[in-house]
């Protein structure tokens, strides 16, 4: 699968970053130009404060690191500061990769972190180049970049999937039945009532069909609300419920 367009190249320059700092447990990625543009980023929804500082540092100091870079050719370099440390490293020659960490290590300790950071820089600068991903294209890539660049392609299908129309209307169901569910019985057994029902069926609200739906909601007003609220109340629900989800999957129609 080709970056054919600009906000799919940024998908999957977003999708790296993700896998990096899965991969080395780092804090926070960010793709940027030499200029100073930020292109992509992974960050945490919510950050830490330790995060937070450590962002805010490496932000005041990016100047310094593009003046750095360009005056200086650098591949790599590793950046401390009291709030952490940045290792930044060279995408071809006008954008590197920081890799942003609140913890401290010597040297020395950082050899895996390193090696990822480096293979990252490789897949980063092909998808930046939007270069085809077939086997052609990257065969003179070592095995581990090729693995990577082989996972990613196939990432962004499945990811894909999750902005079709269908996947939409699935979480808009998913958030009917778990407000539902959490007025029946409360918030603290929201999340596992939905796991294990999903567990039962064999799926994920991702995949679920307009039938599955009704299977679900009686799985869960059955196996788990009925044992709390007792039988007339569980048939009260049964009754409303299915008759506004009736409703719902209708209205995608």
């Amino acid at each position: 699968m080709e970056a054919e367009t600009v906000s799919q190249l940024k998908y999957m320059l977003e999708m790296e970053l993700g896998n990096l700092r899965d991969r080395a447990d780092i804090d926070l990625t960010l793709f940027i130009g030499v200029g100073g543009r930020i292109f992509a980023t992974s960050i945490p929804e919510e950050l830490r404060p330790d995060q937070y500082r450590l962002l805010s540092t490496f932000k005041g100091n990016l100047t310094n690191l593009c003046s750095k870079l360009k005056g200086e050719n650098l591949e790599v370099s590793i950046e401390r500061w009291k709030s952490g440390m940045a290792i930044v490293a060279a995408v071809g020659d006008n954008s590197f990769l920081a890799s942003l960490l609140t913890k401290k290590s010597e040297i020395s300790e950082m050899g895996k972190i390193l090696d990822e950071v480096i293979k990252a820089t490789k897949v980063l600068k092909h998808i930046f180049e939007q270069k085809d991903f077939d086997e052609d294209s990257i065969s003179d890539y070592p095995e581990d970049v090729q693995d990577e660049l082989n996972k990613l392609s196939r990432q962004l299908f499945v990811e894909r999937f999750t902005h079709t129309k269908s996947y939409k209307k699935n979480e808009e169901i998913l958030d009917f039945m778990k407000d539902k569910i959490r007025d029946a019985v409360g918030v603290g057994q929201l999340d596992q009532i939905v796991s294990v029902t999903f567990n039962m069926m064999g799926t994920s609200a991702a995949y679920m069909e307009e039938d599955m739906w009704y299977d679900f909601l009686e799985k869960v007003i059955d196996n788990h609300i009925r044992p709390i609220v007792g039988d007339i109340q569980a048939e009260q629900y049964k009754k409303r419920w299915r008759n506004e989800l009736e409703k719902k999957l209708k209205s995608f129609l």
